[in-house]
């Protein structure tokens, strides 16, 4: 028996507003966002260094209308789906791919976006994960309010 996992768990700051569009013949709603990750460490001549990767990830459905209500550039989240790898051909005939998260389930960390990246940097909490059950909780550390969203649900 063969066993595989495809399952991406990141927690970022969305990079600019989000592209929500409707299929017609679906009646399906899409978004399109990026999520930004860092990761800061000292390289060989002992130098801070920060590395930043932009993750592209799309929704559907009512996760897809609920970000495009309460999206902004800025906010922090969780996001977790999994990876899908997309081919095509672009106008020259070059065969292109490009990859994308597709997202089951998102929870927003912040009520705000912060008026400047430096203001997020210093905004940065830390998330602590409880395990209850089948159902996962996540909660912030500190006592401010927080929109919480986990399998399309408001919480």
């Amino acid at each position: 028996m063969s066993f595989s996992l495809n399952k991406v768990m990141i927690m970022g700051r969305c990079t600019a507003p989000a592209d929500v569009k409707r299929i017609e013949w679906s009646e399906m709603t899409v978004i399109n966002f990026t999520i930004v990750t860092n990761r800061k460490f000292t390289n060989s001549k002992d130098e801070a260094v920060t590395e930043s990767e932009f993750h592209r990830c799309t929704a559907y459905g009512n996760s897809a209308e609920i970000l495009g209500k309460y999206l902004t550039k800025g906010k922090k989240m969780y996001v977790e789906g999994r990876l899908k790898t997309k081919k095509r051909t672009d106008a020259t005939g070059n065969a292109r791919q490009s990859t994308e998260i597709i997202v089951d389930n998102f929870i927003f960390l912040d009520n705000k976006a912060p008026e400047s990246i430096e203001e997020a940097d210093e905004e940065e909490e830390e998330i602590e994960m409880a395990d209850e059950g089948e159902d996962t909780l996540f909660a912030r550390e500190d006592e401010k309010e927080s929109t919480l969203v986990y399998n399309n649900q408001i919480l």
